[in-house]
């Protein structure tokens, strides 16, 4: 990592080579995602005792309402590449297979792979949220690693640390033997550096003019060491992250540009919704069997991780594709 990680950069040239996001599904989404963090604060906050044991309610509901923005993903390179039969169903099949040898290696490795999963969540979240910012305000998603690592950790690492003795029971469940508490020194520590980092990028999109995405990361920050974990990773999975992907997603949908363009958003959400329908039902039938299996919400929430991985690691793949085939539009435009 050098200097220029840490300070602004030249903006990106807007291009017209990639979707940017419509004005109204990225301020619909932007509305949705900060409304829900901050509900889950206030009830910590205002309500005598906060979540208490009610977390778990916000945490399921999350993993629910979060499931349909990944159920399209063996759709996205179509958008890109042209329809074909063949595609679809060969993107489908690849998918389904890395999802089920990231289900064996979780069952297998619990503790090795649960670390990879952070680390491979804590990427996809911060991604995700500065594609959003450079989308939502005309340009290709730029490459911004402190800004990306300050956003997935604020909201994955930071729960997990600061509040290390609520999550000690899930985290003993999926690695069978151990006690799921992390060490307080180790703990404290990169708590430490995670503000700092998070300090970092909030006074560079100062510097920008970027308020809106520093006062986000204030928000995401304060509630994630305020509300108990299960609480605000729902809110956070279920209405922020996958609400913004998804508004993404209906920007790249070519169908849905005439709607887009005259600010319409209820043709563009029915087509998501029909797509998505069947692999959400799928995922949402596992999710509802494991929880009728499991003895309380912490063993559910332990064996929904391994489904949970399973389906992000091909996810994480086709957005990683995404970013890298606008990025490849915008400099084939600015060559020309």
């Amino acid at each position: 990592m050098t200097l220029a990680t840490f300070v602004p950069v030249p903006a990106h040239v807007p291009v017209p080579a990639f979707p940017a996001l419509g004005a109204r599904p990225a301020a619909v989404a932007a509305a949705v995602s900060r409304g829900a963090v901050v509900a889950v604060l206030a009830v910590q906050l205002l309500w005598p005792g906060g979540w208490g044991s009610a977390a778990w309610i916000p945490l399921v509901a999350g993993l629910l309402l979060g499931l349909p923005h990944g159920a399209v993903d063996h759709l996205v390179p179509g958008h890109r590449l042209g329809r074909s039969t063949a595609r679809t169903a060969g993107i489908a099949v690849a998918y389904a297979l890395l999802a089920l040898v990231v289900l064996v290696a979780f069952r297998r490795w619990q503790a090795p792979a649960l670390v990879l999963f952070v680390v491979l969540s804590v990427a996809h979240f911060g991604t995700g949220e500065t594609a959003f910012h450079d989308l939502r305000r005309g340009r290709s998603p730029g490459v911004d690693v402190v800004g990306a690592v300050a956003f997935g950790a604020a909201v994955l690492v930071l729960p997990l640390l600061h509040h290390r003795g609520a999550v000690a029971p899930v985290v003993a469940l999926v690695v069978p033997g151990s006690t799921g508490l992390l060490p307080a020194g180790p703990s404290r520590a990169g708590e430490a550096a995670v503000l700092a980092v998070v300090t970092v990028a909030v006074v560079v999109r100062i510097s920008r003019s970027q308020q809106g995405p520093a006062a986000e990361l204030v928000l995401l920050s304060v509630a994630a060491l305020v509300v108990p974990p299960a609480a605000f990773f729902g809110a956070y999975f279920g209405a922020w992250h996958s609400g913004r992907h998804t508004a993404r997603l209906l920007a790249e949908d070519p169908a849905n540009a005439d709607d887009l363009a005259a600010g319409r958003l209820r043709g563009p959400l029915l087509r998501f919704a029909r797509t998505a329908a069947l692999p959400t039902a799928a995922a949402s039938g596992t999710v509802l069997a494991l929880w009728a299996a499991a003895g309380g919400w912490q063993a559910f929430v332990a064996a929904d991780l391994s489904v949970l991985a399973a389906l992000t690691v091909p996810h994480v793949v086709v957005v990683c594709w995404l970013d890298a085939q606008q990025r490849r539009a915008a400099r084939c435009v600015l060559s020309r």
